[in-house]
């Protein structure tokens, strides 16, 4: 079960993200506030990602999951990391 966790931990942040964005978005539409929540949302989910990341990392070196749950788990948490800022950041800048 926890490999599972691993596996789609980066996943999960990522639909977080997502939603929180969404719900941003669709109640305070633009206003200074709704630049906040954003900040701290995007933030608050890439430094998810970061942990997870390491408790990867970490487990790696402790050899408890095996090469193929490490690279998927690992390749989850790049593609969430990517997705996180990709989606947070035109919301910053606009």
């Amino acid at each position: 079960m926890r490999t599972w966790a691993f596996l789609l931990g980066g996943l999960v942040v990522w639909t977080v993200h997502f939603f929180a964005l969404y719900i941003v978005g669709s109640v305070w539409h633009s206003t200074l506030l709704a630049r906040g929540l954003t900040f701290a949302i995007t933030i608050g989910c890439l430094a998810a990602v970061i942990i997870q990341y390491l408790s990867v990392r970490r487990i790696q070196r402790e050899a408890e999951m095996d090469k193929w749950g490490r690279t998927v788990a690992l390749a989850g948490l790049g593609v969430a990391g990517i997705a996180v800022i990709w989606q947070g950041l035109p919301a910053l800048l606009a």
